[in-house]
């Protein structure tokens, strides 16, 4: 049995500025890590296939996805029972979820790459990806040479983004930020490597991706089995439990539910891109296909806006184990003081960067283009209209990312996934569907592209709005708590005078 005394018993004492600092850095660091090889991934496929290229990840992205949710699912369920049993010390129990979260990850993985080799195809033809499957030049085509290698790192993915979560839940973010910049930096050298000095196809960036995951995976595998972790993993525990399984889902419910939201809006958005944009590009005139440059687009803006977006998420990370820690020690005047203090920083930092790409969006867009290719003006052209419009609502994203990841932490998924269910399953997806169709009948040919652009400004108000709601009821709820602790600490401390004055 391990000593409680280990426990991060600092996260009751120490000041929640300092805290969140100490625990936001390496999460937001890791967070901007992680998105920059993306975008650095991206902006590789880029020069070397053009926009079609990225149209090829971009359409994978949703099957990615799909991965991840199941990653984050079991990482960020697992983490929060995690940080409450320690925050109880109750070392055992927290080392039966993790082990539980081993045994999951091995079985999903294993699923998932079996069901991904048997259907890759049609799967891809799903999620908007178009042309000739035998053609390793069309978007299908180098979209399926892609996937088909990203597919057999699923497991050392649930590893370095999932379990990697535990780490930080022991109080030791900056260990938990290590891995994520090893996986990082090495996405980016194998990028290079393949696609530039090889001269691989599309399927190097897939593979570089894969080999970064395992070399991230097995930094935190030696960590575990060195020591230095608090909990250590078991063979005990590694069998499937229901009962403990089930609260792990339902305690990453959120993730799950934000990623197959995700997985489903990206499916439906690459078809009404590429449906909608091959009209835009018929209507311009353009000698390209409209629909996969649409694609392209909006695979470019979405890795750059996310150069945003995670660092919220990571904020948000830093902000989980204080609060899981705190509301397992019954602290709610620090669980309230983090997340006020998060929001700030959140809101502030948001401000800037939506500033930023409302002044200068062209800059980000060049990235993805080349000087003097075909169609260089439209596709500059679209990608500002794109990036401007996708990101217009931007600050009131992070209240909702925040907002979410707090009552995560406190145990309440259900409001969590309410707010995510809101933003982007019941006001994105039917507004998407909507602002194209009556766009493209009434505003004339080509214009229903413009619907997919800005139906997230309108998605990100309403996410926004119930984030607003449930936070001043929640903030309510902990000030009336910290009012009966203060009264019970007085009274505990009127009696511990009076017995000492009977003495």
């Amino acid at each position: 049995m391990n000593d409680p005394t280990k426990n991060p018993t600092f996260m009751e004492s120490r000041s929640i500025p300092k805290l969140l600092l100490e625990f936001s850095t390496p999460a937001i660091i890791a967070s901007l890590v992680s998105v920059t090889y993306n975008l650095v991934a991206r902006i590789f496929v880029a020069q070397r296939f053009g926009m079609d290229g990225v149209a090829a990840v971009t359409v994978s992205f949703p099957v990615i996805v799909l991965f991840l949710a199941v990653a984050m699912t079991i990482g960020t369920g697992a983490t929060i029972i995690i940080s409450i049993r320690l925050g109880e010390k109750n070392n055992d129990k927290a080392e039966e979820a993790l082990g539980q979260a081993l045994f999951l990850s091995v079985a999903t993985a294993a699923i998932f790459i079996l069901l991904g080799q048997l259907f890759l195809t049609p799967i891809l033809k799903i999620v908007g990806a178009e042309g000739d499957p035998a053609d390793p030049k069309s978007v299908i085509g180098m979209a399926r040479s892609y996937l088909s290698v990203v597919i057999w790192g699923v497991l050392t993915q649930h590893i370095a983004y999932g379990v990697n979560n535990f780490i930080r839940a022991e109080g030791k973010p900056r260990i938990a930020m290590v891995s994520m910049v090893i996986s990082a930096l090495a996405n980016a050298v194998f990028d290079y490597y393949f696609l530039f000095v090889l001269r691989t196809g599309i399927w190097g960036a897939g593979l570089a991706n894969v080999l970064a995951c395992a070399i991230a995976a097995g930094w935190i595998v030696y960590l575990y089995y060195s020591g230095k972790t608090v909990l250590r993993w078991r063979w005990r525990y590694f069998r499937f439990n229901l009962k403990l399984a089930v609260q792990i889902a339902i305690c990453g419910a959120v993730p799950f539910a934000t990623q197959l939201s995700s997985a489903i809006l990206q499916t439906s958005q690459n078809n009404l891109l590429g449906h909608y944009g091959a009209l835009y590009g018929k209507t311009m005139g353009y000698a390209f296909d409209g629909g996969n440059l649409a694609i392209g687009i909006m695979g470019s803006v979405v890795a750059v806006t996310m150069t945003v977006v995670m660092p919220f998420l990571g904020l948000g990370q830093g902000v989980q184990p204080i609060v899981g820690y705190n509301s397992g020690a019954g602290r709610p005047d620090r669980v309230l003081a983090t997340i006020k203090l998060a929001l700030k920083v959140a809101v502030v930092a948001s401000v800037v960067a939506w500033l930023f790409f409302m002044i200068f969006p062209s800059i980000p867009v060049k990235m993805f283009l080349k000087v003097g290719e075909e169609g260089f003006a439209e596709k500059l052209a679209m990608g500002t209209v794109a990036i401007r419009a996708v990101s217009l609502a931007l600050p009131l994203v992070a209240v909702n990312v925040l907002a979410s990841g707090y009552f995560q932490a406190q145990g309440r998924p259900i409001l969590a996934l309410m707010m995510t269910l809101v933003r982007q399953l019941i006001c994105l997806l039917p507004c998407l569907f909507v602002s194209t169709y009556l766009l493209e009948r009434f505003a004339g040919p080509g214009r229903g592209l413009d619907g997919c652009w800005y139906s997230f400004p309108v998605a990100d108000f309403a996410g926004f709005v119930v984030a607003v709601v449930f936070l001043r009821i929640d903030f309510a709820r902990n000030k009336r708590l910290v009012r009966e602790r203060e009264a019970r600490l007085q009274r505990e401390k009127l009696q511990r005078g009076a017995l000492e004055n009977a003495v």
